[in-house]
């Protein structure tokens, strides 16, 4: 078979795989199937996908690529994440998805690895599966097998009414805590041929610092640089018509520079050895803040549906390349790896989110009650970074191009384990714990019965709405230096317009605007009735005396006064603040 055949027959299928996916997607968002995520059905199709290209004998072109991965595939998730974030929403909660994703990360990960090097001790995991240093390898498995990948749950979340402040926890620590592992990985990367020492942890916080800071200063000023230059494209605020021969499209141009600058700075933070997906993730909510509003109509809803599309095609492929990967499992499996794996990522996450949620609620004025934590503890699923992570693991021998096999066989089995397990029983896990139909005053109305059982449930919702009725100040601050400052210069919405551009309809301006600051989707526009908000009083107390969890007899859940949750799907106006 020539090279040239041979790359055919593989792409071929491939491409197949692709649009069988896509098929498969669409089927279970359209008929709503409840059992498997459209994430799962993609791994499943890639594992049958793989057991194919084996019989077939060319599997060895079908191996994951992280080059493919970390460059091609992640940036269009990343960035779409950033674009489309509902900003105000995530930004009160930042200090609780802060929390989660950065010490938490650094907790499970040094859990994880020290555990695993005291099975390497005890011999329950081999010696010999493993390289020359084997304490800097287990905490590298451990720093990777923290990213965690929660793309099945949130696909279930958006379909389900859930409270806003789940969907944006869940998502903000994802985001963060992808960034947080890579940047361990490659801070402990650095330190393989070093001994480790009680010095070098103060410089591992150290250079985290500068990578992290780094990383958002890269992307904030690429994005507000690019913002500038598309401010000047305009010739006045809400003009149609733009300067230019007949055959001119300055819309064209519009999305090339949006497109090609984001991509920029990815590059020139990875160049400088820090963290691209940090970079592109700020550079995404930059471009969504400023340069969404100074680019014409038709760029605005085209880079809309652009990143749309381009991270759920990519989301999809990497799903169901991860299932590929099964047919190409190396020599060099190690039981005590595999049987291990699974148990010590639960506890790893537990030690996470427990013990910080106890701590995070000392500080929040609006508590996350503990079915809220249940069920962030369970969306910590495992995904493409931690694979993509494992395959870049050091050499061990010469005979090996790249990784450790065991490590890299682990590390697949707890991504199929959690994407097909944890990820299916999402939907049934949120409806068990009571929080379908649930708003987040209502949420925390219930977290703030629980720290204070004295409390009545109409007098824990007037304390709730008192709480999220009180104005933040940063916020109010951050909104006068933007107003008077920055968006004068950069762009964005100002005077109270909509959008720089009349558009011709309601359905039009659901297409292009979210909320007051974000491209937000329409579908979660939709689904989550931010068209028809709450604002009464009177449905909260509803929601909180109605709602009884399923573990309430259980002593340690013992709130009073609550049956079965009945709501409707409204969002009230106010969401969670972290003081």
């Amino acid at each position: 078979m020539t090279s040239e055949g041979y790359v055919s027959e593989e792409l071929t299928l491939v491409w197949l795989l692709l649009i069988t996916t896509v098929l498969t997607s669409f089927f279970i968002q359209r008929y709503q199937v409840q059992f498997i995520p459209p994430s799962g059905a993609a791994m499943i199709l890639g594992m049958v996908c793989g057991g194919i290209v084996k019989v077939a004998g060319f599997h060895s072109g079908l191996r994951f690529s992280p080059a493919a991965f970390f460059y091609g595939l992640l940036p269009p998730i990343v960035f779409a994440a950033g674009f489309t974030l509902k900003k105000r929403d995530f930004f009160r909660n930042f200090g609780t998805i802060t929390v989660f994703a950065v010490p938490g990360t650094f907790i499970s990960a040094l859990f994880f690895g020290s555990i695993t090097y005291g099975l390497v001790a005890i011999k329950v995991v081999s010696r010999s599966h493993l390289g020359t240093a084997p304490l800097i390898e287990c905490l590298l498995y451990g720093a990777l097998i923290s990213a965690t990948d929660p793309v099945a749950t949130l696909s279930i979340f958006a379909d389900m009414d859930v409270p806003p402040v789940l969907y944006n926890v869940v998502f903000g620590e994802s985001v963060l805590n992808d960034a947080t592992a890579i940047v361990l990985f490659r801070t402990l990367e650095e330190f393989y041929e070093t001994p480790l020492s009680w010095g070098t942890v103060p410089l591992m916080f150290w250079r985290f610092f500068v990578i992290a800071t780094g990383s958002i200063v890269i992307g904030l000023t690429v994005a507000y640089g690019c913002a500038f230059i598309l401010k000047r494209f305009q010739l006045s605020p809400g003009a149609d018509t733009r300067q230019g021969g007949p055959a001119f499209n300055e819309t064209i141009y519009e999305i090339a520079l949006v497109v090609m600058s984001a991509y920029l700075a990815y590059l020139l933070s990875e160049t400088l050895a820090l963290s691209g997906i940090v970079t592109l993730f700020f550079t995404g909510i930059c471009h969504a803040h400023y340069t969404y509003y100074s680019v014409s109509k038709e760029a605005a809803i085209t880079l809309k549906r652009l990143f749309e599309f381009a991270a759920f095609l990519s989301e999809m492929f990497v799903f169901a390349y991860l299932g590929l990967q099964v047919g190409n499992i190396r020599k060099g499996m190690d039981v005590g790896l595999l049987l291990t794996g699974v148990p010590l990522v639960l506890l790893s996450r537990a030690v996470n989110i427990y013990p910080l949620a106890y701590l995070v609620n000392k500080g929040r004025r609006l508590p996350l009650p503990r079915n809220l934590q249940h069920t962030l503890f369970a969306c910590g699923l495992r995904g493409a970074v931690a694979y993509g992570l494992a395959v870049n693991l050091p050499n061990i021998d010469a005979e090996s191009d790249e990784g450790i096999p065991a490590i890299e066989s682990a590390t697949l089995v707890i991504v199929l384990v959690s994407t097909l397990l944890f990820g299916g029983i999402t939907g049934p896990m949120v409806r068990h714990l009571g929080l379908q139909g649930l708003n987040d005053q209502a949420v925390h109305a219930i977290g703030y019965q629980e720290l204070n059982a004295s409390v009545d449930p109409s007098a824990a919702a007037h304390a709730v709405r008192e709480i999220s009725e009180n104005p933040d100040t940063a916020h109010a601050m951050w909104k006068q230096l933007d107003r008077t400052y920055l968006k004068p210069l950069f762009g964005g919405r100002s005077g109270g317009q909509p959008h720089l551009y009349e558009l011709g309809n309601d359905a039009d301006e659901a297409e292009v605007l979210q909320d007051e600051t974000s491209p937000h989707h329409v579908l979660e526009m939709q689904g989550s009735g931010l068209g028809h908000m709450q604002s009464g009083l009177s449905s909260v107390e509803a929601d909180v005396e109605a709602y009884e969890p399923p573990y309430a007899s259980d002593p340690a859940f013992s709130p009073t006064h609550r049956g079965q949750a009945q709501t409707g799907n409204g969002v009230p106006h106010k969401n969670a603040e972290d003081t």
